[in-house]
């Protein structure tokens, strides 16, 4: 699967996302849809969509969050990593990244609001299992489950067709682990199995 930017900027994004919302939810006292809205309506939100480094790395959370509010930024930028809002900000940057996404698609489909309601169980839950949350009211299935679906086939079909490990065909499909970083043969042998190209399954 492609990723809407470099990996190496997404932890930066991931955390400063997390804290804009907590702090404009708890420090700002900011209704969590109005702050999303407004985080969409800003330069900001497409800056992280395409992690844009004057943004990404030169500002600090607190900084952007300023921008965001068209107000001064608040003279603090700290989290003890456990509010609901934190972890609203924490698992839209990761969706965003990993589905590429904009952030408006995501928040439509699943707004913030009603994404906190789900922090219980999902914040001490596997991240990927976050993911899904927004995959299935995007209706997103990941490429492999969708060419083994067009040929009629399940899981233990595939596996035993193409010689790949079930587990590793339901850790791809469930976003668990990333085919595009499998070895040249398994993507080489599940593709000749589907009739598809490797590209398809990588997309």
């Amino acid at each position: 699967m492609i990723h809407a930017y470099n990996e190496q900027f997404f932890p930066t994004i991931q955390r400063k996302l997390a804290i804009m919302f907590e702090l404009a939810v708890h420090h700002e006292k900011i209704e969590i849809d109005e702050f999303a809205n407004r985080f969409l309506a800003s330069k900001i939100c497409h800056a992280f969509e395409v992690a844009d480094p004057v943004y990404v790395l030169g500002k600090s959370a607190n900084e952007l969050l300023g921008l965001v509010l068209e107000k001064d930024a608040p003279d603090i930028e700290t989290s003890d990593y456990a509010t609901p809002e934190f972890w609203v900000g924490w698992v839209l940057s990761l969706s965003q990244w990993y589905l590429n996404k904009p952030y408006k698609v995501l928040l439509e489909a699943y707004p913030a609001s009603k994404l906190i309601l789900d922090y219980f169980p999902y914040h001490e839950m596997d991240e990927m299992r976050s993911i899904e949350l927004f995959q299935e009211r995007l209706n997103i299935e990941h490429p492999l489950k969708q060419y083994r679906r067009q040929r009629n086939l399940s899981q233990n079909e595939l596996a035993l067709l193409s010689g790949v490990p079930v587990r590793t065909i339901k850790a791809y499909e469930q976003g668990s682990a990333d085919i595009a970083k499998a070895q040249a043969d398994t993507l080489y042998a599940l593709s000749q199995t589907l009739g598809c190209t490797i590209e398809d399954l990588i997309q």
